[in-house]
């Protein structure tokens, strides 16, 4: 039996001050989820697992014991965890129910955009490459695709080959001066990897990044603990307590711009299966809106239905969420959808019946 995603999603709350990246390749023989329990005791702020050489079931399997790790550290809902290139892993990790918050992908991987729109509006879709492309890429993106690009590298590392010097960067100050660069023109809030040491963090900060990113400086660490500590104290030194405001998005988590071509006006109403009479009628459905308010949907609630309108792809999503939310809380429902399918055209469903409501009361008065 298939198990639904049934946890909110972290794109408002998102922290990537702390970025911790690791595989099995990464913790000279410890197991993984040893070396995450420190660096949650350090400070921490999101995980990322890469397991190049990991398959499928093997990175969901890790997976499942990071995220109970972080669980049991009292953080799943301040720590996202998010797994590298693998969108398959993802997709079937979070059908299974486990909490993987979502992806994180390189010029090279899935395109950010087909994660976006398999993973719906609620998953992190992280998007990293070389400083110097991201200058490009930033200003191709749609809004609401990516919730941060990560930049870099730094230095020169053996942990991630791909992810090559700075263009033109002379020496170490000078590719986090492109860093600076890229940060002030950025909307997208930018973690900064690739051979960071401690060293490295305060100029970070200072740049404009949103936090960094690492992996054989925690991971391959004598004591991953302290050395997380370290890092944390020296970022929070130069920088406080401050974390990035979310990458922009439009409003309900659409992906496509209401004057998109593509854009196609979709209302989704979920209506709740009617149980008891009178007041135990009201009863049953005010529990059903609490449920459905408290999934964090951006709705239109009724007396015996929820109104969600949107771009068709998304209010899809968005609504399988919502009925499976409410199935697991023993309630059943029905669907049904209408949909404007003039190009570009938002919101007119809404805008309609609240048209009508409108006439409906003027007529009563």
């Amino acid at each position: 039996m298939t198990t639904r995603f049934p946890y909110a999603s972290m794109r408002d709350t998102l922290d990537i001050s702390a970025y911790l990246v690791l595989g099995p390749d990464d913790t000279h023989g410890r197991p993984v989820t040893d070396v995450v329990a420190e660096a949650l005791r350090g400070g921490v702020t999101i995980v990322q697992l890469r397991a190049k050489h990991s398959d499928a079931g093997e990175i969901i399997a890790m997976a499942r014991d990071i995220a109970q790790v972080i669980a049991d550290a009292g953080k799943s809902d301040t720590v996202p965890l998010l797994i590298d290139d693998r969108l398959d892993a993802v997709l079937a990790a979070r059908n299974m129910g486990i909490k993987v918050d979502g992806v994180h992908v390189g010029q090279t991987d899935v395109p950010a955009t087909e994660c976006r729109r398999l993973l719906g509006p609620d998953a992190i879709v992280g998007l990293s490459a070389n400083t110097t492309e991201l200058f490009d890429i930033i200003e191709d993106l749609p809004a609401g695709v990516v919730d941060y690009i990560g930049a870099g590298a730094v230095h020169p590392t053996d942990t991630k080959p791909e992810a090559t010097l700075i263009e033109k960067a002379a020496d170490d100050s000078d590719s986090i001066a492109a860093i600076g660069r890229l940060c002030a023109i950025s909307d997208y809030p930018v973690v900064a990897g690739g051979g960071v040491k401690l060293a490295d963090v305060a100029p970070l900060a200072r740049a404009g990044a949103a936090g960094w990113f690492v992996v054989s400086a925690i991971a391959g660490a004598d004591d991953p603990e302290a050395a997380t500590r370290e890092l944390v104290e020296a970022w929070k030194g130069a920088n406080g307590d401050a974390v990035h405001a979310p990458a922009p998005r439009p409003a309900g988590g659409v992906l496509l711009g209401p004057d998109s071509p593509d854009y196609v006006n979709t209302m989704a109403q979920l209506t709740i299966w009617p149980t008891g009479v009178g007041e135990e009628l009201s009863e049953y459905v005010a529990q059903v809106i609490r449920v459905i308010r408290e999934s964090g949907l951006d709705n239109s609630t009724h007396a015996m239905s929820t109104d969600i309108e949107g771009d068709y792809d998304d209010v899809l999503a968005m609504v399988k969420r919502a009925a499976f939310v409410l199935y697991d809380h023993g309630y059943r429902t029905q669907v049904s959808l209408q949909m404007d399918m003039r190009p570009g055209v938002s919101g007119q469903i809404r805008r309609k019946v609240e048209l009508v409501d409108h006439i409906l009361d003027e007529e009563r008065n």
